[in-house]
């Protein structure tokens, strides 16, 4: 995704998590709660039904043996010719990429009155989206048990599901581009738990503060210590990532980030130099639909009621 992270007044999610971990059943929470879910796999696989454009550019690229005889596509023959080399992979890329980026755009348009819109991307970390939305949820779940439940539930044979885990992100990753962590690992009620802890703790209050343009009284961050290591490591990504959300918002908005510097007094605190920033009102714009809104003169806070990062615009 690129531009601005989303129109003013609405909370925009990532949703990740290694394969098996759960996402479906966590965007079915989301989504009882009133949220909009744009699903990452299904718009992919709506690109290349039969008519699209993005099918019949594959089919010029890789041959009419890509579809069957129903004009549908075939995926084992697709990835047959394309993932023999590098330059095929490419060329699969330079037709999916562009169709599925604008497929997405169109999903976040049609859904520009919803509150809180959650996008679920299976490859969110291995691409580093998160600078893209306002929060990034990670369904968590250690790897074997993961594997356990590709072959216990979905059938997959053991090799094929060692193979997909080992070509994601593994979980330190996840980690450092994730700034909520749900433990899938027990018992559904257990996790029902956790989620309704970070809807009303966190997701709920930060969509309010976007929906008002009226920044909360800044908190300190996190209470207590962290209560596993996963937490503890989130935490101490935490700089880099609200660092990396507002060169996102100012790249989007033409501005340079050279200005931008951390304030070392403050664990969550940013400082940029505004004087030939250039396009005062297009960066404003910005940094509000980034989630910066404005608290004082010269001060814009990040609305995340657990991590409200501070910007102080000189």
């Amino acid at each position: 995704m690129s531009g601005s992270i989303t129109a003013d007044g609405q909370l925009r999610i990532g949703l990740t998590g290694g394969i098996g971990a759960g996402k479906s059943t966590v965007a079915a929470l989301l989504a009882e709660k009133g949220a909009a879910i744009v699903d990452a796999d299904a718009v992919a696989r709506e690109v290349v039904e039969p008519g699209e454009p993005a099918l019949q550019a594959l089919v010029r690229e890789f041959g009419p043996q890509v579809v069957d005889d129903d004009r549908a596509l075939d995926r084992q023959a697709l990835a047959a010719a394309a993932f023999v080399s590098a330059e095929r992979t490419a060329a699969l890329n330079a037709i999916m990429h562009p169709a599925i980026a604008a497929r997405t755009q169109e999903r976040f348009a049609a859904l520009a009155a919803s509150p809180v819109v959650v996008h679920d991307v299976p490859l969110l970390v291995e691409k580093r989206m998160g600078a893209a939305y306002h929060l990034c949820v990670l369904v968590d779940v250690p790897a074997p048990l993961r594997l356990d439940r590709l072959v216990r539930s979905r059938g997959l044979d053991r090799e094929d599901a060692q193979r997909r885990i080992a070509q994601q992100a593994d979980d330190a990753q996840r980690y450092e581009e994730c700034d909520a962590v749900l433990d899938n690992a027990g018992e559904p009620a257990a996790l029902r738990r956790a989620f309704d802890a970070l809807w009303t703790e966190r997701i709920e209050p930060f969509a309010l503060a976007l929906d008002s343009g009226r920044a909360q009284p800044a908190a300190e961050g996190p209470e207590g210590e962290p209560a596993t290591e996963a937490e503890a490591a989130v935490r101490a990504h935490a700089p880099a990532r609200l660092r990396r959300r507002l060169e996102h918002c100012l790249a989007a908005a033409g501005a340079s980030t050279e200005t931008l510097s951390a304030v070392t007094a403050e664990p969550l605190g940013f400082r940029l130099e505004t004087e030939g920033l250039g396009g005062a009102e297009a960066v404003e714009g910005a940094l509000r639909g980034g989630g910066w809104l404005a608290a004082d003169r010269g001060l814009r806070v990040f609305a995340d009621p657990v991590q409200p990062g501070r910007l102080h615009l000189r």
